[in-house]
């Protein structure tokens, strides 16, 4: 990157466009290959725009080649194949051989993503044809591992290891580390398919072994994922249960990263089309203007040199300012229209990193914490159906099952009850209730997870505590509030409940021994801007996606109150909850709707 960006700046200096060319695509590349796809883009769109200045077809076709790579990352496989056929097509017209073969390989990787295997294989195989002469060992080896995808994908499994192995051979003789995991997990998928247990056994540990080593996490996820179907199918359950969850946990981990980075690439790509529309509203403003000045000057010309004519020119005059007005008007009309149109892309753009934000929510809550739970309760049922797991083996993991079970439908409550507050489809209804039954349900719904961390419980409520709120809504504030105080408290902690009372308020208040927070933490979980998506492990490493804090305060708001927090790094948190109490005088505004108490 350093001699990359040296290299750039030396160009410059010279005023060498294709240098600042090549500069700037090993930038970009470097950039891909970190995951940074959106910088990755802006270089390689700059790198391509100095190679057309310089008319340098040969950096133009690798640019297409970089460009098509990252059309590759949106899984938007088309558009990624019509770049990798223009810069085969550039790269022909000035004969540069190991670019043509590169673009080849592309193509033929694209078409087995969008399943035209045939076209895919006679792309691969053209390329190997080509390569003959060029005598790159990598290129030979891409081209025959995308023959290997053919073949597996066909169910030929044995033409499939052959070419595997083959490109294993390359990729190890050049010591390409990270193409030789690629390879790796793809063999050992093939010999589990043809029933060669022990050979796939042998090359996954190996991939295990050397994607651990150099944090290729994507081939390392594979890896974890055939071993356990192997293990499965030995009827080693231990072990097929040890490499499902580590799948599970890496599989979340890429997916999730892979969404916010396609939707970041998205949203530059959406960026730089709404400036592009900008500036051609901008020169067509510029434009306009060019021809008012340039018409002022030929007025100004033709009065100096017709002075004496200004009589018999008078009507001639008078009609020309009159097209000089209508002008002015077209003008202003097109002014207007062109601050229309701003506002409307800038209110486009507007709502669509809305629409991203709360999708990134909702993939943020369905990735981390319904995605891992449900898909392990899935893997044990088709074991058990399968008949692989005894009743003493099912009875083990049977604990693990409930605590996943109880986690996702806490999560899907909080889920709805979330949806419902962002579509505006809540509804408040306001009652008098007794604060006391409310908190001993939720204590008896979570008795279980007090059970597991031996926590004990001091419930010093007095015997009734009206308020005046919703109940639905104060039931998921009290759960989800007693569920932090689990999460984050030590084995064998205590948790103290209590309230007071005052002229109009109920205070409530739930008191816990656990690990704490500082006061930036407390302060970002009570902002208006406090995001769904970032939450600290629990002790016992419990997940969580920060969306029952967040109704929490939502709903409490909603039924005339506030939460305070107050809290020190390793001596717990006192989380106080303030609502108005059933003989309030405040009690009459409370049937307004959603209007905020007001003292």
């Amino acid at each position: 990157m350093d001699y990359s960006f040296e290299a750039d700046s030396l160009a410059n200096d010279l005023g060498y466009l294709s240098g600042r060319s090549r500069a700037l695509e090993n930038i970009g590349w470097i950039y891909y290959r970190q995951g940074q796809w959106q910088k990755s883009f802006e270089y390689s769109e700059k790198a391509y725009d100095f190679a057309i200045q310089a008319n340098d077809q040969l950096q133009a076709a690798r640019l297409m080649n970089n460009m098509g790579a990252l059309y590759y990352e949106q899984q938007n496989y088309s558009m990624a194949i019509q770049q990798f056929k223009k810069g085969y097509e550039l790269a022909t017209q000035v004969n540069d051989l190991a670019t043509r073969i590169r673009s080849l390989n592309n193509v033929a990787l694209n078409l087995v993503q969008t399943n035209q295997l045939d076209s895919a294989l006679a792309y691969a195989s053209r390329s190997i044809k080509l390569n003959e002469n060029a005598g790159s060992p990598y290129l030979t080896s891409f081209a025959h591992r995308v023959i290997g995808d053919v073949y597996l994908a066909k169910g030929n499994y044995d033409s499939a290891q052959s070419i595997y192995y083959r490109a294993l051979n390359m990729a190890q003789a050049q010591g390409v580390k990270s193409f030789e995991a690629g390879v790796l997990h793809r063999l050992g998928n093939a010999y589990l398919l043809d029933g060669k247990f022990d050979q796939a056994e042998k090359i996954l540990l190996y991939s295990i072994e050397l994607c651990s080593q150099n944090g290729f996490l994507d081939e390392l996820s594979k890896s974890h994922r055939y071993i356990g179907l192997l293990y499965e199918k030995t009827g080693e359950i231990q072990k097929a249960f040890f490499h499902q969850s580590e799948y599970l946990v890496l599989n979340d981990s890429l997916l999730n990263k892979a969404n916010r980075d396609r939707l970041v690439l998205l949203q530059e790509m959406f960026e730089k089309n709404l400036k592009e529309s900008e500036l051609e509203l901008l020169k067509a403003q510029n434009e306009n203007q060019a021809y008012r000045l340039q018409t002022s000057g030929r007025y100004s010309i033709f009065f100096a040199i017709t002075a004496f004519l200004i009589g018999a020119l008078g009507i001639r005059l008078h009609l020309m300012n009159k097209n000089v007005s209508k002008i002015n008007t077209n003008l202003l009309i097109q002014q207007q229209k062109i601050e229309e149109q701003n506002l409307a892309l800038a209110d486009q753009s507007e709502q669509l990193k809305e629409m991203n934000e709360t999708k990134n929510k909702l993939f943020s809550i369905l990735g981390h914490d319904m995605r891992g739970p449900v898909s392990q309760v899935k893997s044990v049922v088709d074991l058990l159906l399968a008949g692989h797991l005894d009743k003493e083996e099912f009875n083990e993991l049977l604990h693990v099952l409930n605590k996943d079970i109880d986690s996702v439908n806490f999560t899907l409550n909080n889920i709805l009850k979330w949806s419902m507050s962002q579509m505006d489809g809540l509804q408040v209804n306001y009652s008098n209730f007794d604060l006391r039954n409310v908190v001993d349900n939720s204590l008896k719904l979570l008795q279980g997870s007090f059970n597991e961390k031996n926590l004990t419980i001091f419930n010093q409520m007095g015997s009734k505590v009206e308020v005046l709120a919703d109940q639905d809504l104060i039931e998921v504030v009290i759960r989800n509030i007693l569920n932090n105080a689990v999460k984050f408290s030590n084995t064998g902690d205590a948790v103290t409940i209590f309230s007071e009372t005052d002229e109009n308020w109920v205070h409530w208040c739930v008191l816990d021994q656990g690990i704490g927070m500082d006061e930036e933490q407390i302060q970002l979980l009570l902002s208006d801007s406090y995001s769904i998506t970032k939450s600290r492990p629990g002790t016992n490493k419990e997940k969580g996606s920060g969306l029952g804090i967040q109704l929490a305060k939502e709903f409490t708001r909603k039924c005339g109150g506030e939460i305070k927090i107050e809290s020190q790094l390793g001596h717990g948190t006192k989380f106080w909850v303030k609502l108005p109490s059933a003989k309030s005088i405040l009690q009459p505004q409370a049937f307004k709707g959603e209007e905020e108490f007001k003292a």
